[in-house]
């Protein structure tokens, strides 16, 4: 492509798309993506956390850029690429229930990203009413108390996600469950932390295993209960025996004993 855009000064709207592959094209964006998976579970591996998902303002900017470029190549772009699409409507009303419903990022984000970038209002309304009113002004709220703590931020805004997301719900069961989740996704001050306790369980969970059958038996696994050993009768016994030898007490026929 950079040949192409060197060699040929019509193709020199394709410039955008160049910088945008190259901004892609990269060895290693640990820095752009979440050290957690999408579950929220830590995955260690040779000593540090394989990352998950692009983090929200790198999904945010990526977004924006191709917006960006999608609207230069039609404004300056040769005749055949001014209806040049780069991300459809349908693509985009994709993403947008995806950040808002299933990442709970309630501000909402695309709509402003794409009239920012294009010019143009976004065509569809709003999601969530409630979002619409006052989802901005929550999150402004939160960014306020939370100052740079990121993950305290995050952990006090997903759960008003999910909250709302049971909130139509007529039975609001498995609410406790989500939000216990949550807690524990966001329980870490940053990743050297969460790094920290995903090696201290990787170490517990290697020792558990290599463990003998008695020390893991010394750990809380049943053990076989040992033969049962004959009593000695009682006195009393001995002597309803002797009794009824003799003959001067009747024989007992019973199953419950004298």
């Amino acid at each position: 492509m950079q040949a192409v855009i060197s060699n040929d000064a019509e193709k020199e709207w394709m410039l955008p798309l160049l910088e945008l592959r190259n901004a892609l094209d990269v060895d290693d964006d640990r820095e752009l993506r979440d050290f957690r998976r999408m579950s929220g579970r830590l995955h260690p591996f040779k000593g540090r956390l394989v990352h998950g998902a692009y983090l929200q303002q790198a999904r945010e900017e990526w977004l924006r850029r191709l917006l960006e470029a999608q609207t230069w190549i039609r404004a300056n772009g040769p005749q055949y690429v001014r209806d040049l699409t780069l991300i459809t409507l349908e693509e985009l009303r994709a993403i947008r229930p995806e950040w808002v419903y299933v990442k709970h990022e309630i501000e909402d984000s695309l709509p402003g990203i794409y009239q920012s970038a294009t010019g143009e209002p976004y065509p569809d309304p709003p999601v969530d009413s409630a979002l619409a009113v006052n989802g901005a002004e929550i999150v402004d709220t939160l960014r306020e108390v939370c100052g740079d703590d990121e993950q305290q931020f995050l952990m006090i805004r997903e759960p008003l996600g999910v909250e709302r997301a049971f909130r139509t719900m007529t039975r609001r069961a498995g609410l406790f469950d989500a939000l216990e989740k949550v807690v524990s996704k966001y329980a870490f001050e940053d990743e050297e932390d969460a790094l920290d306790f995903a090696l201290r369980r990787e170490q517990h969970t290697a020792e558990l295993r290599d463990l003998p059958r008695s020390g893991a038996r010394a750990a809380g696994e049943p053990q076989p209960s040992p033969p049962p050993e004959e009593r000695s009768p009682t006195e009393a016994e001995t002597l309803a025996a002797d009794l009824r030898a003799a003959g001067l007490v009747p024989a007992d026929t019973s199953s419950d004993g004298p």
